[in-house]
């Protein structure tokens, strides 16, 4: 199911990242799947290009596991949560535009061997992430990072 904050459609089955604007699937048995939340797509702009960490290295939070190349940004994109990279989204690489397009549908990196308490840092359930989604929506308008 989704709800909406401020225009913008948000899964309520992941968890988000207020630091980087990803979103956080928990797969179960310590996987996850992550991709951009649709702010974050929206304020990078039109992305063309990505590429990824390689296959097996170990994330610790704030790693780059992608480069990305977007109209209003140039620069790595940082893991959320600590893990194994085990899977990169290759249709991701061959159609960037995908990701901004489709944020919730589209995911970047698969990670496994993440403990359960990385999620703890992150927001989950309507009832916390719809208030700093809303914020971080007003903050980025007043900055003129996305449209009113």
């Amino acid at each position: 199911m989704t709800f909406a904050v401020a225009g913008y459609e948000l899964a309520d089955d992941r968890s988000y990242d207020p630091d980087t604007n990803l979103w956080v699937a928990d797969q179960g048995e310590g996987c996850a799947q992550i991709g951009l939340d649709p702010l974050g797509a929206e304020i990078m702009g039109d992305i063309v290009a990505i590429s990824f960490a390689a296959v097996g290295v170990c994330m610790e939070r704030g790693d780059a596991f992608a480069t990305l190349e977007a109209a209003k940004f140039v620069g790595p994109i940082m893991a959320p949560v600590r893990g194994t990279l085990v899977a990169a989204n290759d249709g991701a690489t061959l159609a960037p535009g995908g990701i901004s397009d489709d944020p919730l549908g589209t995911w970047l990196v698969r990670l496994e061997d993440v403990d359960p308490s990385e999620f703890e840092r992150l927001l989950s359930g309507e009832e916390a992430v719809a208030p700093w989604f809303a914020s971080a929506v007003e903050k980025f308008r007043r900055e003129g990072a996305i449209a009113e």
